[in-house]
């Protein structure tokens, strides 16, 4: 009898470790799930600029990536030198938590065609990332032009600056600044 009882109870230790062993996994697996975090909303590219009233509470859906903040207008020649490097980089890092925020001030500004030359510069030179206008130089808040465009501003994924430009930079400068912050 009381070598039954030991077959008995050695029989019934697999089951019970294979049961601890799925209850931890299934616990493990709940956990992960909880708490992994959504990455917030982010608006897709559009072939329109977007009219923003505040660039500081416009960024606020970007927070946890590291942008580049790049206000600039149609006209500047400067500008437009830095688009083509702006389209690879987010090509290159896109993916990564990367994104390039482009506000244009056409609207606010006395030279080149407001507004309305904005969207057709946008398919005409291929750009892939956002794009948003300002009516009012207070949107820039925190983000003031300085004293010339394009003026660009290296944001971390906390939303702090890391870096501040006013004129054009090579490809290089900004690469350099953004690969440490991915």
């Amino acid at each position: 009898m009381a070598n039954r009882k030991r077959v008995a109870s050695k029989s019934k230790l697999p089951i019970l470790a294979t049961a601890v062993v799925i209850i931890l996994v299934a616990l493990v697996t709940i956990a992960w799930m909880y708490g992994k975090k959504e990455a917030p909303a982010i608006p897709p590219v559009s072939a329109t600029p977007l009219t923003v009233g505040s660039v500081e509470q416009s960024l606020e859906a970007y927070r946890g990536q590291v942008l580049i903040l790049d206000i600039w207008a149609t006209w500047c020649g400067p500008c437009i030198k830095e688009i083509p490097d702006f389209i690879k980089l987010r090509e290159k890092y896109g993916s990564q938590g990367f994104e390039i925020i482009g506000v244009s001030v056409d609207p606010i500004a006395t030279q080149g065609g407001g507004a309305a030359a904005v969207a057709p510069f946008m398919k005409r030179y291929g750009i892939n990332y956002p794009i948003w206008m300002i009516t009012d130089p207070a949107a820039l808040g925190q983000y003031p032009m300085g004293s010339g465009i394009p003026t660009t501003y290296i944001i971390d994924r906390n939303g702090r600056v890391a870096q501040k430009y006013i004129g054009a930079r090579p490809m290089s400068v900004f690469e350099n600044d953004i690969k440490p912050l991915l």
